[in-house]
């Protein structure tokens, strides 16, 4: 049967895709799935580890030291992250990522891994992200940002292509939901930029209620950053968006087409001037929206039915 191991048993969006997956599968062999942000527990179960699938997902040596920007790489807590990470990479026997490009990023940084590895992208829960039943009409095009604030993101570029469409009398509504690590700086570039069509106030949001936002909104924004965790990742909100059948705007990376088409969704450079430029385009051009929001939308149901048959194949090599 499949067991999980984890720090702390929290409602979180990867872990719960992936129980539903595997809740009907007839597995009599025990199987062990390591729960992202749960490295210590490779530790404490190294023994295992014939059995175990550790979903690796993120390198906390990279979040603190690359992309977050929290500590320098001559911290001593950087050292201890960079051998925890380093430690599960190189020892483990099957692991997952959420895109190759992920992957080979890992690799470098900790070296060839000699296991058993499968992408499982990391999607959206479809019993809380999916399209609406009711047509929207807005009369101004509503374009919505959620986050967690973090460098990753690029906010500034987005507030700044928020600005450039102000100036240019451009008729849109748009929503900046979420607060982090940065939002204190981004909201003070948020005030000094004095924008009048856009709302941001830092207010925390649960999920059902977040995916109900993103239903009534036209146009959703992936990320915008320069950090190579950025380059190498599909972020969950690409995912959310497209399952709830939007128009999905995020920065160009090849990273994207491992799973999602050209026509799936809308790119640009992560840059205020290329973005404010994509959604004017857009916004004058409704019909596309409507285009990419189908074609996101049906992309996203096959990679979901894929990546529950690949998950399923995997486990059998254990």
């Amino acid at each position: 049967m499949i067991k999980y191991l984890f720090r702390q048993n929290k409602d979180y969006s990867r872990f719960n895709i992936i129980k539903k997956f595997t809740n009907n599968l007839d597995i009599k062999k025990d199987i062990y799935i390591l729960l992202p942000f749960s490295k210590n527990q490779f530790f404490k179960n190294f023994f295992k580890r014939d059995k175990i699938i550790n979903d690796f997902f993120i390198s906390n040596y990279d979040t603190y030291v690359y992309d977050r920007k929290k500590i320098t790489n001559k911290n001593p807590r950087a050292w201890w992250k960079y051998f925890q990470d380093w430690f599960n990479f190189r020892f483990s026997k099957y692991l997952m990522s959420d895109t190759m490009s992920h992957f080979k990023y890992w690799e470098m940084l900790f070296g060839k891994f000699k296991g058993e590895h499968l992408v499982l992208p990391v999607l959206a829960d479809t019993d809380i992200y999916f399209p609406s039943e009711e047509k929207k009409d807005n009369k101004k095009t509503k374009i919505l940002f959620y986050g967690s604030f973090i460098p990753l993101h690029g906010i500034d570029i987005i507030l700044n292509a928020f600005s450039l469409m102000e100036k240019q009398n451009v008729n849109f509504e748009a929503e900046i939901i979420g607060k982090g690590q940065i939002f204190d700086s981004m909201h003070e570039l948020f005030k000094r930029l004095n924008l009048k069509n856009v709302r941001m106030d830092g207010t925390f949001i649960e999920e059902k209620e977040l995916a109900n936002i993103i239903r009534k909104n036209d146009i959703v924004l992936g990320i915008f950053g320069e950090s190579k965790k950025a380059k190498s990742v599909i972020p969950n909100k690409v995912y959310q968006s497209t399952a709830c059948k939007k128009c999905t705007v995020t920065m160009n990376s090849d990273v994207l087409f491992e799973f999602y088409n050209k026509n799936d969704l809308v790119v640009c450079d992560n840059t205020a001037e290329s973005l404010s430029e994509t959604l004017i385009d857009l916004i004058a051009e409704k019909n596309k929206i409507v285009e990419v929001s189908t074609n996101g939308y049906d992309r996203f149901q096959k990679i979901y039915t894929k990546a529950e048959k690949d998950l399923e194949e995997f486990l059998k090599k254990v």
